[in-house]
């Protein structure tokens, strides 16, 4: 399987990488996934994406692109990206917002915007990326959920998650 991840390309000879957006509570482990990921490439311990080991609060406050290195040709990279951002907390006002993953999903967000828990990107905003390509949107949504919290997330958060894949499942 890892041979064929490393191989992959995307049928459409235009698009230089899939995108793959992360999204879940705030400590789930979006940014430990990532590290494990290009862990798994690179053959070994990689902490690229820098994550909060100490669970329950924010690190991840911007919106993140990382490559994964592909080191058998230097400088080159591997055919998809993940994209990191702010968790989700069930609170209004807290993480990051609902319309700003959604925003992310149609290709809005631009790299290092900085996530603003209290108010979503808006089209006027130096970050907002009013004509997103082809490569800026995202691919994949994972929702990545901490398997000790799995039996009591709040129903806020349930609702949060619900909205962004139906966003997603219209894109």
């Amino acid at each position: 399987m890892l041979k064929d991840l490393k191989d992959f390309k995307p049928g459409d000879p235009n698009l230089a990488a899939l995108r793959i957006l992360l999204n879940g509570q705030v400590g789930a482990g979006k940014s430990s996934f990532i590290n494990s990921i290009n862990s798994i490439f690179q053959g070994h311990v990689m902490t690229e994406a820098f994550a909060d080991n100490t669970g329950g609060q924010r690190f991840t406050k911007t919106y993140k692109t990382y490559t994964i290195e592909n080191r058998s040709a230097p400088g080159s990279s591997y055919a998809f990206v993940f994209n990191d951002v702010m968790g989700l907390e069930a609170e209004e006002q807290r993480g990051t917002q609902v319309d700003d993953i959604i925003s992310a999903l149609k290709g809005h967000i631009k790299e290092d915007y900085p996530f603003n828990p209290v108010t979503r990107l808006s089209d006027k905003n130096l970050y907002y990326n009013k004509s997103p390509s082809r490569g800026d949107k995202v691919h994949c949504i994972v929702t990545v959920v901490a398997a000790d919290q799995l039996a009591i997330i709040d129903d806020k958060m349930i609702e949060k998650q619900k909205r962004i894949r139906e966003a997603a499942t219209e894109l």
